[in-house]
């Protein structure tokens, strides 16, 4: 998920039809790439004039696990917009700030089941039962639980077929219509996941539907056929397989998708098609009219970010991903990600030097690794997922638009990911407002983005820094080519951390490393080091008699060099402890590094000599991005003028071009 753009306002140009272009790509793969707990095959029919779908659906369940699976339990997302008693709607009245209340029945959105049967069994219809396993409010239908029959014993595969209707609500957030654009996102009776909890028991993860809550479901093989009118352009997870002219002004298109975790599809009549290939990986580009010439910056950044991960992280092994770009009315279904379909969003003429279309194209295509391959929960543990991404999408955005320019340079102000991902955190109001490694659900929404995506992104990067990025690289794709397509947990990845960690360094060095990561994903401390005072005292010149004993005794008149006694003291404000270097500066230009483990509060460094001490900074490198405040990190005697002229001037120059753009037009 991504939020950068809801800052900008938008234009528009005139809508203009354009022909549909079908992918071409193979779906099938040879080997299975995941267990295939959970496969579906859906027919769903869209009635555009009610904005409702009517579907028939097929669930092959397979129990992975050692122990009976006696009940079903299944996501029931799209009731979450059936009122304002739901858990995702209650107690506000403005999503993404687009209030949502006063809307007429037909603009509200629910989904029903009329029928679930169990192949060769009982019909099971009358043991459904919505239920709330995290907040017990009774309004909220958002997960539907089905008594069975008979348990699903252990390697046996159930098959269960459901009759079902949703009416999809005007856009709330991401599901939903827009005039005639419509997304299809966690749309249809989903199971939850089978499998053990952190005591061992085994039983369903299938939680409730929260704002500050996504998604968690088990890889499986997607089979959907949908009929819709003709006039629609469509882009759905998957390939497209087969495609019926029903010669009643609607077609079919069945998509095929295999090892994926999900499925989503949107339609409109005027998207635009761009296709383009990488290496085996058809590109597929569904962007709205007035955004058309934004394309080929979609495209390069995709590009760009598939050989990257491919690089630095794994092969990416789908046979295509499809990127759809809503119109501005449809904005709000925009910036999400899904299995092999990532939904974007921009505005009409966005300027080349302001590169949000692009870092936004690189976050949410980096989430087909770590929300789809690697399929951590994201409810439970979302930074495994948005922070790794945020961290990614830095990396990759920086390496192809250059660091401290990256994202913005405007009339010589720059900025990079980077930069803007450290500052979401430390701007914080409260940075001890609570731990990163905790449910989505017991975030504020004023804090969850600086935490889970910001905080996690930098505490990468500082490992990052730390141990240099071939050894970052080698902890990450150890960590994907163990856990891809098998859902791990925070506990697994640190796991692996440690493991390399200790493989590649000095021990004490490692496990120092490994404490700082530890840290700051499970506590709530904050780390700010500071250089508080910075004194030059003058010693005499050396006068009196020196020396062991008489016979050696010498005289010094004091006609000598003065020296001078230096203290340079530094101080711990924050309750987070971790070594850092401290880099002197002389007035003759030499330097000295020392190294201070932090426990203390406070420390005084003393230096003698005939040289006095100009300038004192801790993490000369700045290693450390997780320091909240960079700016008390060092302290000097002989300020720098140069960066005062340098924006003083331009400020001049632009205040000269105001004032003589006014003069002309007056």
């Amino acid at each position: 998920m991504y939020s950068r753009l809801y800052i900008f306002s938008f234009l528009f140009l005139p809508l203009l039809a354009a022909p549909q272009v079908h992918a071409q790509c193979d779906p099938v793969f040879k080997q299975p790439l995941s267990q295939r707990a959970a496969n579906y095959e859906i027919h769903v029919a869209l009635d555009d004039q009610t904005h409702t779908v009517d579907a028939t659906q097929t669930i092959r369940f397979t129990n992975t696990s050692p122990v009976p699976v006696s009940e079903l339990r299944m996501y029931m997302y799209l009731n979450a917009f059936k009122n304002t008693g739901t858990t995702f709607l209650k107690g506000t009245s403005q999503i993404f700030g687009q209030p949502f209340l006063d809307r007429p029945a037909d603009e509200w959105g629910w989904i029903d089941v009329a029928q679930i049967t169990r192949e060769g069994g009982a019909d099971l219809s009358g043991s459904m039962q919505y239920i709330q396993p995290d907040d017990g409010n009774t309004d909220d239908q958002s997960v539907l639980q089905v008594l069975l029959d008979k348990p699903v014993q252990p390697g046996e595969t159930a098959v269960f077929n459901l009759k079902w209707r949703a009416k999809m609500p005007k856009t709330i957030s991401r599901a939903g219509h827009s005039k005639d654009f419509y997304m299809f996102c966690h749309w249809f009776p989903q199971l939850g996941v089978f499998e053990q909890n952190r005591a061992g028991e085994w039983g369903w993860n299938c939680h409730q539907f929260f704002r500050s809550t996504e998604f968690y479901a088990d890889f499986g093989v997607y089979d959907v056929h949908v009929t819709l009118a003709d006039k629609f352009v469509m882009g759905a997870s998957g390939c497209l397989v087969e495609e019926k002219n029903n010669g009643n002004g609607t077609v079919t298109r069945h998509f095929h998708a295999e090892d994926v975790i999900d499925f989503a599809w949107s339609v409109y009549p005027r998207f635009q098609v761009r296709e383009e290939r990488w290496k085996d990986v058809q590109i597929r580009l569904l962007i709205a009219p007035e955004h058309a010439a934004l394309a080929p910056r979609y495209l390069h950044a995709l590009k760009f970010a598939l050989s990257y991960l491919e690089e630095h992280v794994g092969k990416y092994p789908y046979p295509g991903i499809t990127v759809v770009d809503p119109p501005f009315h449809g904005l709000h279904s925009g910036l999400m990600e899904y299995p092999t379909l990532i939904t974007v969003g921009t505005f009409y003429g966005m300027p080349s030097h302001l590169r949000m279309t692009e870092s936004l194209v690189v976050h949410e295509f980096v989430h087909q690794y770590f929300m789809g391959m690697v399929a951590s929960n994201e409810k439970e543990e979302a930074w495994l997922d948005e922070g790794f991404v945020t961290y990614f999408e830095d990396r990759i955005i920086d390496a192809e638009y250059g660091e401290k320019e990256s994202l913005v340079n405007v009339f010589g102000y720059r900025l990079d990911n980077r930069e803007l991902t450290r500052l979401e955190y430390t701007t914080m109001a409260n940075p001890r407002e609570g731990t990163t490694a905790r449910p989505g659900w017991l975030f504020s929404e004023s804090n969850f983005k600086a935490l889970i995506y910001s905080k996690t992104a930098t505490t990468l990067r500082t490992v990052q820094e730390l141990m240099g990025e071939a050894e970052m690289d080698r902890i990450v794709k150890a960590y994907f080519e163990k856990w891809k397509f098998r859902h791990p947990r925070g506990t697994d990845f640190m796991a692996v951390l440690k493991e390399q960690l200790l493989a590649g360094r000095d021990p004490a060095f490692a496990l120092q490393v490994y404490g700082l990561f530890e840290k700051s994903i499970f506590d709530a401390v904050v780390l700010d080091y500071a250089v508080t005072r910075i004194t030059n005292d003058a010693m005499p010149a050396e006068q009196g008699v020196y020396g062991n004993n008489a016979p050696s005794f010498t005289y010094r008149d004091g006609s000598g060099a003065p020296g001078f006694k230096a203290k340079v003291e530094v101080q711990r404000k924050g309750d987070w402890v971790f070594p850092v270097e401290i880099l002197v500066t002389f007035e003759d230009g030499s330097t000295q590094v020392l190294n201070w483990s932090g426990v203390e509060g406070s420390r005084i460094f003393e230096f003698t000599g005939s040289k006095k001490v100009v300038s004192a900074q801790i993490d000369p490198e700045q290693k450390i991005g997780l320091d909240i405040d960079l700016n008390n990190n060092s302290l000097t005697l002989q300020p720098a003028t140069a960066p005062c002229w340098k924006y003083a001037a331009k400020t001049i120059f632009w205040v000269q071009n105001l004032m003589q753009t006014t003069g002309f037009l007056m």
